[in-house]
């Protein structure tokens, strides 16, 4: 599905996408996330929604830009930063991060939605600074819990599961290296429904079919 009607999907789904089931497993995600992502750092926030991840960075000290594709999505993480007097920078329009770089990125519960991730990984990871951190998620394909998600996904917007060697290789393919791969809800091999890849580029593949753009 192409990134415009994906934002348009989403668009409409904005007033009703936060839901008690969302934040339980939404939190269970971010527990293997702050196992990456220190406290205090400067984050970008790519695919930011309705703000789970950016409102645990800022909570946890952390500098954040948050970008999404869905203005409507974004405009409730704005007022939930605000509600909390958590400052952050929240942009709609990926032209005005153009040209700038963060230490650490996540980018969670993105992916789900491209058949093929690997051109959206090549271009967050151009946002990386060398050395730097991209946290990225995908729907484990041997969950039977994915399985689930992925099937009543088709009721809003078809999600895409994705094994671990799969998700391994789309990281390579966009120049990228795993560093680490947690499993979220549970936190168990196979059984998870996340996987949560820590990754860093690469800089021997800069040049190379499989780099950034």
């Amino acid at each position: 599905m192409k990134a415009d009607r994906i934002a348009q999907r989403f668009d409409q789904r904005a007033r009703r996408y936060d839901n008690p089931w969302t934040a339980f497993i939404g939190e269970r995600e971010l527990r293997a996330i702050r196992r990456v992502i220190p406290p205090g750092v400067s984050v970008l926030d790519y695919g930011s929604g309705t703000g789970r991840t950016t409102l645990d960075l800022l909570r946890r000290g952390c500098t954040v830009t948050a970008f999404d594709i869905s203005a409507a999505m974004l405009e409730i993480a704005h007022h939930k930063a605000r509600r909390e007097g958590l400052p952050a920078e929240f942009v709609a329009d990926e032209t005005k991060i153009s040209g700038r770089v963060w230490p650490f990125i996540t980018c969670i519960g993105v992916l789900d939605y491209y058949v093929d991730p690997v051109p959206v990984l090549r271009r967050v990871s151009g946002y990386l600074q060398p050395a730097g951190r991209l946290v990225v998620t995908f729907p484990n394909a041997l969950s039977p819990l994915a399985w689930t998600y992925a099937l009543t996904s088709r009721l809003t917007t078809q999600a895409h599961t994705c094994t671990p060697r799969r998700a391994r290789h789309a990281a390579q393919r966009a120049g990228l290296d795993v560093v680490t791969l947690q499993h979220a809800f549970p936190a168990l091999p196979a059984l998870g429904l996340t996987l949560v890849l820590e990754t860093t580029f690469h800089p021997g593949r800069e040049l190379g079919t499989g780099g950034r753009n």
